[in-house]
């Protein structure tokens, strides 16, 4: 077990060695948030131009994150044991597992937070997602960390094994740390200064995680400066310390896949999109004198020329300048370099080209590929491998999340009983479960349908396989995009399939004359209440049972009730057995128009 002061001179190592990639890292984010100036040669009276280069790094960045983000990958719990003894079971099991993590995916707001972090994972090469109790709602609850502050167990990138140990570094306030952790106030011998004395100064928060303890504490106050970071941070303080129930770090750092270090492609751009933008620049100051170009004065011999008020006016301004003893006055004209605009375009297909990044994605067309079977195609040639391998990296480490939220319900919340949404759009019932009785292994699967691959691609896909009966129809379900949850989308179709049976049935009775009209129309009734089916069938039968006994006299002493007065939808108007007509083919008007009638007044 590490003392804080251990900690911090592990972390402060980490992060040391690191400092070559959190450079990169921190320029791809400054590009991708246009928080940059371009050098340009020092002119006074310039004004200071924004980056002028298209958005390549942040257009690259989005795109990927956004087609990688958009298909949801599916989640599979295994039986602990598929025999006939405890086979239901353990498969019920099983499926309480898998709508717990869906759940906890839900309330979490994967969705959101996934595309975060393939942004991470597209722009810095590495990302991070943790799972820690929620005490608020009691559960756990999934959060992404910015990378630039994620310092693991050393190992590589590639590697799927979650870290042994893990520290992070954010800023925060002297406020924000005075309203948590008292302790640190100076007054009770901590070291942020009193209330109202550098308020808004950050201070460095170090947080640890390994298999038996979670620590939180100050580094030091934080440099402004990114590089002065690594720096001394002054004076350090643990703020506390707790036991990691979960029993391990419940972190997932997944990398990007490299020849030998960690490196985005946009990262090994940058210096192109800074070029780009500095010709750029120069080229709109040269139009600017192209189109107010500079003057000069010749005055008359032996006289100096004069300016009355003394200084030049800017004829953008809208002013006249007066001149005095001035013989003659010129231009100086001259127009940008035409090969500017070519070198322009030559880095940006470069960039381009570097880091795949096809221009159809931002709304350009070149020549007959103007249809949208061709861009799109064009465009899956260029992202598709790219996606397909973010998503396996993804795929990769995302069980262990889940075994993380598993071991987070059992060590914090074991005993509570939940019932829970699942978040599937077409699941009307909630999941109870508890975690300590039904979380019995922490095996699990995530997959997407087929990596690399949009939702229209994978219907397509997935359609040819099953028409070639090369999948069943369970594995369609399971690995369609659209389908949340296979199991309850194949109870419901067969659900539909069967009511859709016994509605059949009903009419052609109704037709033949078997089941009469006033039966249908009771059926009916119940089922605009929203009952379905088979439930409006057991209303009906109820009240014609009860109809037929209010309108038979009493059984004297000694009888009982014949079968035809309590035979219910079998007997007819007036407790009397309908009777049975021959079954016929043909269509009957009369009773159609019936039943049509019968339902319109139901």
């Amino acid at each position: 077990m590490y003392t804080f002061e251990e900690i911090v001179g592990i972390v402060k190592i980490r992060q040391q060695n690191a400092s070559p990639l959190l450079a990169r890292m921190l320029e791809v984010k400054e590009r991708y948030n246009g928080d940059y100036v371009i050098p340009l040669p020092s002119m006074e009276n310039e004004p200071v131009l924004p980056p002028l280069t298209p958005a390549l790094i942040s257009e690259n960045i989005d795109a990927v994150a956004q087609r990688a983000a958009s298909v949801i990958p599916f989640i599979g719990c295994p039986a602990v044991d598929g025999s006939k003894e405890r086979g239901v079971r353990s498969r019920e099991y099983a499926d309480i597992r898998r709508r717990a993590l869906a759940s906890t995916w839900y309330q979490s707001k994967y969705k959101i937070k996934i595309r975060r972090a393939y942004r991470h994972l597209a722009g810095y090469a590495t990302a991070c997602l943790v799972v820690h109790p929620d005490f608020d709602k009691g559960m756990p609850r999934i959060d992404v960390r910015d990378p630039l502050g994620v310092y693991p167990e050393p190992k590589a990138y590639e590697d799927v094994d979650p870290p042994a140990n893990i520290g992070f570094i954010y800023g925060k306030s002297g406020d924000w740390i005075r309203s948590h952790y008292p302790q640190a106030m100076s007054e009770n011998g901590g070291v942020i200064p009193p209330d109202g004395k550098n308020d808004q100064e950050l201070w460095d928060i170090v947080e640890w995680l390994d298999d038996e303890q979670i620590v939180i504490g100050i580094m030091g106050p934080r440099y402004e400066h990114f590089n002065q970071v690594y720096g001394h941070h002054g004076a350090t303080q643990e703020l506390s310390r707790v036991a990691n129930r979960a029993g391990m770090p419940c972190v997932i750092t997944p990398g990007r896949v490299t020849l030998d270090r960690i490196a985005s492609s946009v990262s090994q751009v940058v210096g192109i999109v800074d070029l780009m933008s500095k010709m750029m620049a120069l080229e709109i100051m040269a139009q600017e004198k192209a189109i107010f170009p500079d003057r000069y004065i010749i005055g008359r011999s032996g006289q100096v020329p004069m300016i009355v008020g003394g200084e030049w006016k800017d004829g953008r301004e809208g002013q006249v300048n007066v001149l005095l003893d001035a013989e003659q006055i010129g231009e100086l004209r001259s127009s940008p370099d035409p090969t500017t605009n070519i070198a322009i375009d030559r880095l940006e297909r470069n960039a381009r080209i570097s880091t795949g990044t096809v221009p159809q994605i931002g709304g350009e067309t070149y020549g007959a590929l103007r249809t949208g079977r061709g861009i799109d195609a064009l465009m899956g040639a260029a992202l598709d491998p790219r996606i397909q391998e973010m998503q396996e990296i993804m795929e990769a480490h995302l069980p262990h999340l889940n075994e993380c939220i598993f071991a987070t319900y059992k060590g914090y919340f074991g005993s509570k009983k939940f019932s829970m949404f699942t978040g599937y759009a077409g699941d009307f019932g909630q999941v109870e479960f508890t975690p300590n009785e039904h979380f019995e292994i922490f095996d699990n699967v995530v997959s997407h349908s087929i990596p690399g691959a949009d939702i229209q691609g994978t219907t397509i896909q997935l359609g040819q396989l099953l028409g070639m009966k090369g999948i069943s129809l369970k594995t369609f379900r399971t690995k369609h995009p659209y389908i949340e949850d296979a199991e309850a989308e194949g109870r419901r179709v067969d659900e539909e399939q069967l009511e859709e049976a016994v509605m059949a049935a009903i009419q052609q009775q109704a037709l033949s004359g078997q089941l009469p009209v006033v039966y249908v129309s009771k059926i009916e009734k119940h089922r605009k209440k929203g009952l379905d089916i088979f439930q409006a069938i057991e209303k009906a039968d109820g009240e014609i049972r009860e109809e037929q006994a209010a309108a038979a006299p009493p059984p004297g002493e000694g009888q009982v009730i014949p079968p035809e007065m309590a035979a219910g939808l079998a007997a007819g108007p007036e407790g009397m057995a309908p009777q049975q007509a021959p079954p016929s083919n043909e269509f009957s008007p009369e009773a159609a128009q019936q039943l049509v009638s019968a339902l319109r007044a139901g």
